[in-house]
């Protein structure tokens, strides 16, 4: 049976169907992204079966999906095991201690915009400053009873941004690339957008923190908080080489997997020093189940009851489902029609920078993959940006700005599952994740001001058709 190309319309028609399917099954129900992701599959499978093709060539289109979520399935693994190993060697203890020293509620969110923001900056990854940083800083804000919703959307604001600053961050480079602009450009270039959108993200948590009254913090909590952390656990600064290694080592483009396992082996080694007649045994034990606190303070026995390889389950089902379900639409063409059928649309240049974002958008709710979102675009669009004379690097930044940015609020796709898992928290950081919000539309704002976009110079348009003369 020949193949059919699924059309503009039925295309959209189906797009809308799966946002309506997810947004009333976790929104209104509550439901986990898992059954409502796997109707919405059965739904796509149909149609492409309408469209001419066997099971076998969806099978296999679900298997290609998962294969690119293998490595993601492997860190986040590793995270939950190291996790647990942290907590059991006092790791997590050692920093929530000098942490609720150091911060103080006033200033928390901001601070830790500012410090993952640093650390992603360094290490090219939010993965890394979420699984290191961004999990003490969870644990010192609970000490200080600020809401575990708003200090992670703090630390995903924060990692966000340091991420796609980093000339060593893989999206970043895997933009410009797509976009066919100089790493350093597209960075500099992303500054019109990514800064306004900081200092705003900034504000608004500068604002939460005090119209919410620190003040009605107990002091006496905090301290009660620090004496139990101080007297049921060995604080040591040794507990913090596992996390500074792992920091350094992706400093150093160490690839994760390598760095976290690493990192897994100090943090063993270490427990040993910090954790009096621990056996390998015990170790092992938490590695799989996680860390069980009995210290008899109940605040404390729920914020260090974490951890394990048993804790990223819900995860890595979620992310091998995602994926199957994304391999399926990738291989009947929906993602294409779309964007294709968006071609008369692409006239002005407003127009062009809103269904860059749109297809963005697009791609990440239904395919849950920024790497995706990234290159279909940018391929897909490239022509129409040089048709409006706008220079490239507009194309890799709006890529940037609506494709990675908006990709962790996405609770089914790849770094919604892994901010949720690492930090032990449900989707209450989407609301909070303001930088992620704030960037596209940004975007969108320029595209139709004008105001930093760049046009392609004249001389440089009549180049490229000469090259392209010669090429053909």
């Amino acid at each position: 049976m020949e193949k059919r190309t699924p059309s503009f319309g039925m295309s959209v028609v189906i797009f809308l169907s799966i946002v309506a399917l997810l947004g009333v099954s976790i929104l209104v129900f509550g439901a986990a992204p898992h059954i409502p992701i796997i109707l919405a599959a059965i739904i796509v499978t149909v149609y492409g079966f309408r469209l001419g093709y066997t099971w076998k060539e969806l099978e296999k289109a679900v298997t290609k999906g998962v294969s690119h979520g293998v490595p993601a399935i492997l860190i986040l693994s590793l995270i939950g095991i190291l996790v647990g190993v942290w907590v059991l060697n006092g790791t997590v203890q050692t920093i929530t201690f000098y942490g609720l020293h150091v911060l103080s509620p006033s200033i928390f969110l901001v601070s830790a915009v500012i410090i993952t923001a640093v650390v992603a900056t360094m290490t090219g990854s939010s993965w890394s400053a979420i699984s290191t940083i961004g999990i003490a800083l969870m644990g010192v804000s609970y000490g200080m009873g600020i809401p575990s919703s708003i200090a992670a959307g703090a630390v995903v604001c924060g990692a966000i941004f340091g991420d796609k600053m980093s000339p060593l961050s893989d999206t970043t480079n895997l933009t410009a690339a797509t976009a066919k602009v100089d790493i350093f450009q597209h960075i500099k270039h992303m500054l019109w957008t990514t800064i306004p959108s900081l200092i705003i993200t900034l504000i608004i948590f500068s604002v939460i923190s005090f119209t919410t009254n620190p003040n009605t913090v107990s002091t006496e909590n905090v301290e009660a908080m620090m004496a139990t952390l101080e007297t049921e656990y060995n604080l040591s600064p040794i507990a913090l080489l596992s996390p500074l290694l792992i920091i350094v080592l992706a400093f150093w483009r160490v690839s994760s997997i390598p760095a976290l396992v690493i990192g897994l082996l100090a943090a063993v080694m270490t427990t040993f020093f910090t954790v009096p007649g621990v056996t390998f045994g015990e170790i092992m034990s938490t590695a799989h189940f996680g860390y069980t606190a009995e210290t008899g303070d109940e605040a404390i026995d729920s914020l260090l009851s974490l951890g394990g390889l048993d804790s990223m389950l819900f995860g890595v089902s979620l992310i091998l489902i995602a994926l199957s379900f994304g391999g399926i639409i990738k291989e009947i063409g929906i993602a294409y029609a779309i964007i294709d059928g968006m071609r008369n649309f692409l006239i002005s240049r407003g127009n062009v920078v809103l269904a860059t974002v749109l297809s963005c958008l697009g791609i990440n709710i239904t395919v849950g993959e920024q790497y995706l979102s990234i290159i279909l675009p940018g391929q897909m669009l490239e022509d129409s940006y040089r048709n409006a004379g706008l220079h490239p690097k507009n194309l890799s930044r709006t890529l940037e700005d609506a494709g990675t940015i908006i990709h962790p609020l996405i609770p089914w796709g790849v770094t919604g599952v892994f901010i949720m898992s690492t930090l032990n928290i449900g989707v209450g950081y989407i609301p909070f994740a303001f930088i992620c919000f704030i960037t596209p539309l940004i975007a969108i704002l320029y595209g139709y001001t004008g105001f930093a976009l760049p046009a392609l110079r004249e001389d440089k348009l009549q180049a490229e058709d000469h090259m392209l003369e010669k090429d053909a």
